[in-house]
């Protein structure tokens, strides 16, 4: 039912592996709005590898988590004269405005409670002409139906349209696209959401949504557990020379994404 943070280090299944393959990629795939001048910040950083990665290009990147701990691991790992680590409160943004020329966020929108807040805080804090860029997972292959989230962690998913009507009213220019993959990821993908809903069937009372959370996170991490044991899981992880035979980021069939990703400009 998923939650945990990828650790690269952790990694023990092809599943994960794809996933942190699939981050790595849209990280790479960022380049091409940065520049050597550009102040960036990336928005629920995690363990921030990504931010390392994309350090080499710009004058100055800041990861911000609400983890205080991912964060001073991170600091740990990666920290550098142009590569920053900083928590915060998850609600108010500890810059003045128009501080950057590029925020991104990566699978973290789904995970705010007040999203137009959230949208509110970025734009405050992006330079004129500045960029967002954001990626979360697209609800139309992951939720048939009225379904909530199976993802506890999760408060609501969105689709293309959701993601315009939050966007639009602030961006002067919006666009969406789809990160697609290749069949034999999206096939993996399919197997796992399938995997999760059947999970979630039984839980016909939503009782996910009220049980205290410790509790929940024990019980994911023990299915996790229990999977883990699968035979395709424990295959060796095979060795990829080239991402972008992996993954795509294109306007498409929006029903086919395994994840969206939007673009505001300031």
């Amino acid at each position: 039912m998923g939650g945990d943070r990828i650790l690269p280090e952790k990694i023990k299944s092809q599943g994960e592996y794809y996933l942190y393959l699939k981050e790595v990629f849209t990280y790479d795939w960022c380049r091409r709005f940065l520049s050597k001048n550009s102040c960036c910040l990336d928005v629920g950083c995690g363990e921030g590898y990504g931010s390392k990665m994309l350090s080499p290009f710009v004058s100055k990147i800041i990861g911000i988590d609400i983890n205080k701990k991912i964060i001073k691991r991170a600091y740990e790992k990666y920290g550098s004269k142009k590569c920053f680590f900083k928590s915060y409160n998850g609600k108010q943004l500890p810059f003045l405005k128009e501080t950057f020329d590029v925020v991104i966020s990566f699978q973290v929108i789904e995970h705010i409670i007040d999203d137009i807040a959230f949208i509110s805080e970025i734009y405050r804090v992006l330079k004129q002409k500045g960029i967002f860029i954001l990626t979360t997972p697209n609800k139309l292959i992951r939720l048939p139906g009225k379904i909530k989230p199976w993802n506890i962690f999760h408060v609501r998913e969105y689709n293309y349209e959701d993601l315009n009507k939050i966007l639009k009213p602030v961006f002067r220019e919006v666009r969406v696209y789809g990160v697609f993959a290749c069949d034999k990821i999206k096939k993996i993908e399919d197997k796992r959401i399938k995997e999760n809903l059947k999970i979630i069937s039984y839980d016909f009372l939503n009782l996910r949504r009220v049980i205290p959370l410790f509790i929940l996170v024990f019980v994911v991490k023990f299915i996790n557990y229990i999977k883990s044991f699968r035979r395709e899981d424990n295959i060796g992880l095979e060795k990829i020379e080239d991402i972008s035979l992996l993954y795509e980021i294109k306007d498409g069939v929006q029903k086919e994404s395994l994840d969206i990703l939007a673009i505001g400009k300031k």
